[in-house]
């Protein structure tokens, strides 16, 4: 009877080993697949953090683009306002440089008729004098000069008049060419001796040398306002405009 005992208590011990060993063998089977999903935790939160500091400096940086872009916007729209401003500016100065020009014009073409009509009895009575006028020769002077033979004795003035085109010549000059030493020194010419260029001392002198000296006068006048338009026309010709990517829509 006790042998019966025992071996029925021997089998439920028997049985409670193996069931504890099937829990024990689960509770291993748990902790590995803990332990595996703590590491594939793990590594998700490192992945996650370096996304993370991807991201951040991803946003930093459009950030960054943005402030310039707006930088860049106000630089652009501060550019664009003050070369309209420029640009009115000059087209103002150019219109009343226009209008001095319309106004000289007429004097000037006046100027080139006078000497269209000098005979050429009257230049060669001026060629035959051995000591002219000191007025005659202040006026040929600036004729000279204007047209850029600074050689003023008065063998180079009468070899200039006895050129069978003279007239030709002082009739299509090109006050264009006049540079700014020429007008400074045909300036100088006419404060030091402005009595030579008034129309009715210098007619009195010489009928010839009249229309000569109110060529001279135009020309220099003339000359004086296209020097004035000369950067205005240089900006044009430029046709400056902003760069493509300084253009606003």
């Amino acid at each position: 009877m006790w042998k019966k005992v025992f071996l029925s208590q021997r089998d439920k011990v028997s049985d409670r080993v193996e069931q504890l060993s099937g829990g024990l063998a689960k509770l291993s089977e748990a902790e590995a697949e803990v332990d595996k999903l703590s590491k594939t935790a793990i590594e998700q939160r490192a992945l996650l953090s370096q996304k993370q500091e991807e991201a951040d400096k991803a946003m930093d940086q459009i950030q960054k683009s943005m402030q310039r872009a707006v930088e860049r916007k106000a630089e652009v729209e501060h550019l664009q306002t003050k070369l309209g401003k420029e640009e009115a500016e000059m087209t103002r100065r150019k219109g009343g440089v226009e209008q001095e020009l319309a106004s000289i014009a007429p004097i000037l073409e006046q100027a080139r008729k006078a000497v269209g009509g000098i005979k050429s009895d009257n230049l060669n009575e001026i060629r035959s004098l051995k000591m002219p006028p000191e007025a005659i020769r202040d006026v040929l002077e600036g004729v000279l000069r204007i047209m850029g033979n600074f050689d003023t004795s008065w063998v180079s003035m009468k070899r200039f008049l006895g050129n069978r085109s003279v007239k030709d010549e002082i009739l299509n000059f090109d006050s264009r060419k006049i540079t700014p030493e020429i007008r400074d020194s045909v300036n100088q010419l006419l404060k030091t001796k402005p009595n030579s260029f008034e129309h009715a001392n210098i007619y009195r002198v010489s009928v010839a040398a009249a229309p000569l000296a109110a060529w001279v006068k135009a020309n220099l006048e003339y000359s004086q306002v296209l020097h004035k338009i000369q950067p205005l026309e240089a900006v044009r010709r430029s046709g400056f405009t902003l760069p493509q990517w300084m253009m606003i829509g």
